[in-house]
């Protein structure tokens, strides 16, 4: 008789409260235990580990990846994800994509590592890169793109056919308008509303979104 083969262990990189927050989540999915199992974290900081409710595995920036491990990203800040991620990469680690808060949703592809909280909807042929993070209570419209390492804040809306390039991070309650254009690295603040495109690495704020300058 064939045995059903052990479902892969997942690691969390992060025991800070978005990444015990994203385990609580993983703990919730339908696909949890039956497709793969949270094992338990990587994290080098000794005071954020003594938080963690699994055990910790070793320092995410020297751990060797184990054939058959997967991992999960749960770094807010997109150059905190993607340096954190890049010692496993650069290994071939395959990193995990939980959507238990993804709802309502057709068409959506996606790179790996994507994370999204609870609530979030989106209309069809949306198209996320790699490790990709949308908190709750979003909503994304159709033909949306968003580029990797980006990450967007809870109430947000994104207009139908928008343009998200990567390492972008939105702040909650942010509009974009339909059609808009976000550049590589800009930040938007919260509660703004973007009517115009943005250009890359700037620092959008208001009602209507401006640059703005630090001083």
């Amino acid at each position: 008789m064939d045995l059903k083969p052990e479902p892969p262990d997942v690691l969390i990189i992060s025991a800070g409260g978005f990444g015990r927050t994203v385990c609580k989540m993983a703990g919730e999915d339908p696909a949890s235990g039956r497709d793969w199992r949270i094992k338990g974290f990587l994290e080098s900081r000794p005071e954020v580990a003594a938080k963690a409710p699994l055990p910790v595995m070793g320092d995410p920036l020297a751990y060797q990846a184990r054939p058959g491990e997967q991992y999960i990203c749960a770094l807010g800040d997109p150059g905190q994800r993607r340096r954190f991620a890049a010692p496993l990469l650069a290994q071939g680690a395959t990193f995990l994509s939980l959507g238990t808060g993804l709802i309502d949703y057709y068409s959506v592809r996606m790179g790996q590592g994507c994370l999204f909280e609870q609530w979030v909807r989106t209309g069809v042929d949306v198209e996320l890169g790699d490790f990709v993070v949308v908190q709750s209570t979003t909503v994304i419209g159709y033909e949306v793109k968003i580029g990797s390492y980006v990450t967007v804040g809870s109430f947000v809306f994104i207009g139908g056919r928008a343009e998200v390039g990567e390492n972008v991070i939105i702040h909650p309650h942010a509009t974009i308008l339909p059609g808009v254009k976000i550049g590589a690295g800009a930040v938007i603040g919260a509660g703004s509303v973007v009517i115009r495109n943005v250009p890359p690495g700037v620092t959008m704020v208001g009602n209507p979104a401006k640059i703005f300058e630090f001083k």
